[in-house]
């Protein structure tokens, strides 16, 4: 790459962060109304400068680029196959988007600009440099920072829960995505980045019922997904690499990917809550020697007060709160029924009238140590 591309594309870098500084600062306080409009006009105004000043290369269709193509539209079917049967168990809410024709074009009609600007713009960038990792870096950064400020309304730093749970619900996604489209669009072109963000992006204006993931399940869908793409996309590009490509359709999919999957998806069901089975960790040492600081445990809900008998140990909610204690008895006052909990290593019970709805589980085994990175973050953000 010449000196003079090299000028030409951390010049429109740098106009970029530009605007991104202008949108947060003035066209998101004085344009809140159409600050869509604006966004896609002026993204189309970089497409046209990057195609001005660095050229437009033909996007030809190869095997490798047809088989990520499939691919990506494959796991973006299935994620819509899991999600909505996670629906039958979890439940759907209606949407909130009106569904009138003209509704739908208005909604979308300022985002699809957007996105295929955005990813016109990565493409042009991306393959005018692709020998130059660092630009490449950059370009993606960029775009990284440009979607942030766009999805991000408000923050409050001081408030440390808040940046935790925006980071682990918008920035984490938003990064790992970008990621692995700037890696499909330099070895593959612009068209596997345009399916996943015009399906992903857009499929909440036009669906009349979506899932009830919650944050949780909706920020691990947008990790994983990416990345399992990555995975599978990296794959025939290397095999392509190696030319081998006769190989493609029988090394796609291994055997060895399905405890991985499976893995996966356990991980992502115990921890969101939503089944009869789920994950918490272990914050302190009130259960010790049993149970200590840095376990996870495994919780089965009840299904009836029958399960609940003194001496196991159960999970109850106080004021927000989920304690893992032991049940050492059940009292019964008249019509009301209270349970009473001590940690192990306490030298007294629990000062809390614990009722049958404030029970959420009952303990059924501990995995030893693995939640100790999420205890120390928790401890940190408080």
């Amino acid at each position: 790459m010449t000196n003079s591309k090299k000028i030409k594309n951390y010049i429109l870098i740098m106009a970029l962060v530009i605007y991104i500084i202008i949108y947060r600062l003035f066209i998101v306080e004085n344009f809140l109304k159409y600050i869509e409009f604006i966004n896609a006009a002026v993204l189309m105004i970089f497409v046209f400068i990057g195609i001005h000043l660095l050229g437009f290369q033909k996007d030809k269709i190869t095997p490798t680029k047809k088989k990520v193509n499939i691919i990506t539209l494959t796991q973006i079917l299935l994620f819509f196959s899991v999600s909505y049967g996670i629906g039958l168990i979890v439940g759907y809410l209606k949407n909130s988007y009106s569904l009138t024709l003209y509704s739908i074009i208005n909604n979308i009609f300022a985002p699809i600009i957007i996105i295929i600007a955005t990813e016109l713009f990565r493409y042009i960038t991306i393959k005018s440099n692709k020998n130059s990792k660092k630009i490449i870096i950059l370009i993606t950064i960029a775009i990284i920072l440009l979607e942030l400020s766009t999805s991000i309304k408000t923050i409050n730093f001081n408030d440390l829960a808040e940046v935790f749970k925006i980071s682990a619900s918008i920035v984490l996604p938003i990064i790992v995505k970008n990621c692995v489209l700037s890696y499909l669009t330099l070895h593959t072109g612009y068209k596997p980045a345009l399916i996943y963000r015009l399906v992903m992006d857009l499929y909440v204006f036009v669906m009349p019922i979506v899932p009830n993931l919650g944050e949780y399940l909706n920020s691990m869908i947008g990790i994983c997904l990416p990345f399992i793409i990555y995975i599978y996309a990296s794959r025939i590009i290397n095999e392509h690499n190696n030319g081998v490509e006769y190989e493609f359709q029988k090394n796609i999919f291994k055997v060895t990917d399905i405890p991985v999957i499976a893995f996966i998806l356990l991980l992502v069901c115990l921890v969101s809550g939503y089944f009869p089975h789920y994950i918490i960790g272990i914050g302190s040492e009130s259960m010790t020697p049993k149970i200590n600081k840095g376990d996870a445990v495994i919780v089965e809900k009840i299904k009836s007060k029958k399960d609940l008998k003194e001496g196991i140990v159960i999970v109850y909610n106080n004021n927000g709160k989920n304690i893992v204690h032991r049940l050492v008895e059940i009292e019964k006052k008249g019509s009301n029924v209270y349970y009473r909990t001590k940690g192990d290593a306490n030298n007294t019970r629990d000062n809390v009238d614990i009722k049958l709805e404030d029970i959420k589980g009952i303990v059924k085994f501990k995995i030893p140590y693995i939640a100790y990175p999420s205890i120390y973050f928790s401890e940190k953000i408080k």
